[in-house]
């Protein structure tokens, strides 16, 4: 993974954290709850607020974002999904853009992701997939992640269903 890093956003990485938000929603759009329509016409103030430091990026050496994630826990939760239980990180859209595909970011993604649920005192992880997204699982599954048996209704793929994952920290 040579010149590649991680950053953990800050309200200035507004901008990155944006086109590469509308860039996962474009290209994936049914690997996600939320949909494009839903935050393309937000203002800067409210990117802003969402460049938070539970948001991580891999950057290229010229500090292009290849991929993101975002931890939350039970006092950041948000009202959609999953709900993050005593001692859970949640391990929410997790993305790797086309280009930065089987050059390690997942792996950087999500081992960055542990270390930070590590660091929050987190004792579990917690993630959602579709069912059907199963490059998404055997790299969860490479990382330790194993189906608990429970789903989720997708919001808009009738008949469709996010299994959920978790693993120990």
């Amino acid at each position: 993974m040579p010149g590649l890093h991680v950053a953990r956003l800050t309200p200035d990485d507004w901008r990155d954290y944006r086109e590469l938000r509308l860039g996962m929603l474009r290209d994936a759009p049914d690997a996600f709850w939320t949909v494009l329509a839903d935050v393309e016409h937000l203002a800067e103030a409210e990117w802003r607020k969402r460049s938070h430091d539970r948001t991580l990026h891999v950057r290229d050496a010229g500090g292009t974002p290849l991929g993101t994630t975002t931890v939350l826990t039970r006092e950041t939760n948000q009202a959609l999904g999953l709900q993050a239980g005593s001692g859970d990180a949640l391990v929410l859209a997790v993305y790797v853009v086309p280009a930065g595909r089987g050059r390690g970011v997942v792996d950087l993604l999500l081992e960055s992701a542990r270390d930070l649920a590590r660091g929050l005192g987190c004792t579990r992880m917690v993630l959602q997939v579709g069912e059907s997204n199963t490059a998404a699982r055997r790299a969860y599954e490479r990382h330790g992640y194993r189906l608990t048996g429970a789903s989720l209704p997708h919001p808009r793929l009738e008949g469709q269903r996010d299994l959920e994952m978790s693993r120990p920290v």
